[in-house]
């Protein structure tokens, strides 16, 4: 009697240890994809602001002389409101590919919980649930003591 106690509360035990581990490759192979998934957002943000900085300075010298050499000419404005227009133009320029590039970081930064671990654990935790009611009405329905042969005595 002993021993099928024993027996079975170390089934129980391996069990749950099972299950557990299991649980925690499932919740690993669901996070790991949305951690590259955040890292790759990341990365575009980074690139974003980078591409902001190096694009504003570029963009101010370039564009900005060119479109002063355009305003002045085309529009026959003076060297400095044409430069300041330039200017003005090539800063636009800049942050109209930040604000995309971030838009695009942002779009790779959604992600839920993970559902099919979320689904799984409460299978188990219910299945474990099941099997404590199971054994707890078998261990009920046992008796304690031995009954001693009623002819030996």
């Amino acid at each position: 009697m002993a021993d099928s106690f024993g027996t079975l509360i170390k089934d129980i035990q391996e069990d749950v240890h099972t299950i557990i581990h299991g649980e925690i490759e499932l919740v690993k192979a669901e996070l790991i994809p949305q951690a590259k998934s955040a890292g790759l957002g990341a990365g575009l943000f980074g690139g974003a602001g980078y591409l902001a900085m190096v694009g504003l300075g570029l963009l101010f010298m370039g564009v900005g002389f060119g479109c002063a050499w355009f305003y002045s000419g085309v529009c026959g404005l003076g060297w400095a409101p044409a430069a300041f227009l330039g200017f003005v133009t090539g800063a636009v320029l800049a942050l109209l590919v930040a604000g995309a590039l971030a838009l695009l970081g942002k779009a790779q930064l959604k992600f839920g919980p993970p559902q099919a671990a979320i689904d799984s654990v409460n299978e188990s935790v219910a299945a474990v649930r099941d099997s404590v009611q199971t054994t707890t009405k078998q261990i009920a329905e046992r008796p304690l003591v031995a009954r001693r042969d009623q002819s030996a005595g």
